[in-house]
């Protein structure tokens, strides 16, 4: 079992983070700025197990040379702070030497847990989420909000999903055909 906390001595309460966020927006003249609430998990974002193996070197490195998938980020506009719905961005450089140039750490705190398997190859590590490798050690990591001074953000790799052409059919029987 393994439990990784990070804490800051200065944090500040989430509404003064988003305080300081808008501000350097506003500061650096920017149309919008981006709000990630929500972070894949690194180890099940790879297809291949040479990826993993790359994103693992260059994070000991610190030269990170793979992409980081926010499952749920925000473009969110200085001016009112209306917060739109951001599909398909890819977080690039986002590594350990990162956490330098932070402007500000939030006093709250979020766990994300997941099983770290030591056997050889990508379903040993990778799939341990998922329960399907044979055994695996619970690892957290515990961190608060953090704002970065500054993270390349880049659209999605090939051509974005489609939306779909037509709305989801109704789910009650209102109507009848005749």
């Amino acid at each position: 079992m393994s439990n990784l906390f990070f804490t800051a001595s200065d944090g500040v309460s989430p509404a003064e983070l988003k305080k300081r966020f808008l501000d350097k927006c506003r500061e650096e003249k920017l149309p919008y700025c981006i709000v990630v609430k929500t972070m894949d998990n690194p180890a099940l974002s790879f297809l291949h197990q040479d990826d993993f193996s790359e994103m693992i070197a260059s994070l000991a490195s610190g030269a990170a040379t793979g992409d980081r998938l926010p499952l749920l980020a925000y473009r969110v506009y200085p001016s009112d702070g209306r917060e739109e719905l951001v599909r398909g961005s890819r977080l690039i450089g986002l590594n350990v030497r990162t956490l330098r140039n932070l402007a500000g750490a939030g006093n709250d705190a979020a766990v994300f847990t997941f099983l770290q398997n030591q056997a050889q190859g990508f379903a040993g590590t990778a799939l341990a989420a998922f329960g399907s490798a044979q055994g695996g050690l619970p690892a957290s990591v515990v961190a608060p909000s953090l704002l970065f001074e500054e993270v390349e953000v880049r659209g999605a790799r090939g051509e974005p999903r489609r939306l779909p052409l037509l709305p989801a059919p109704s789910l009650t029987a209102t109507e009848t055909r005749q």
